[in-house]
């Protein structure tokens, strides 16, 4: 059921109207990343966490997906702030992508949220947060993630 609940939301955040919110002209980062998740048609994987007001941490998730949604984006990228200890998260910006070409940005929403389990945001927020676990090695760039994803994506029926 999360694995539902995660690519819904991925698809539901890349359909939004680009009126919705006002445009900006972001990209993704091209940074390390390590995988954070992976189900059939979708692969997510989040930059290195850096230290953001007030004890929060800032970062993006890449996620990656097997078929287009409508409209032909493949791709998001969500820029986040985390507040591990309230267990909140806000999306700062999303930006959608079509292959390696960025559709639009959008702006993220003004407040910190508890994420619903199974989106994007709790799957974020649980892996930035974890401690004492053994995480994945980054991979060197952003080219390598999408590799990587379609590697996975290839071996799926």
């Amino acid at each position: 059921m999360k694995t539902l609940h995660f690519c819904i939301a991925a698809a539901l955040a890349m359909a939004l109207p680009a009126a919705v919110a006002a445009q900006d002209t972001t990209e993704g980062p091209d940074a390390p990343m390590r995988q954070i998740f992976q189900a059939p048609g979708a692969v997510a994987f989040m930059t290195t966490p850096t230290a953001g007001e007030a004890g929060r941490l800032g970062l993006w998730t890449w996620v990656f997906l097997k078929q287009p949604i409508p409209g032909g984006a493949n791709a998001l990228a969500l820029q986040w702030d985390i507040d591990c200890a309230g267990q909140t998260t806000r999306t700062l910006r999303t930006a959608v992508y079509r292959d390696a070409t960025r559709v639009r940005t959008d702006a993220g929403i003004d407040i910190h949220a508890t994420p619903a389990p199974g989106t994007p945001g709790a799957v974020t927020m649980a892996a930035a947060c974890a401690t004492g676990r053994p995480r994945a090695e980054p991979l060197p760039t952003l080219a390598a993630a999408r590799a990587s994803a379609a590697q996975t994506f290839a071996a799926q029926p």
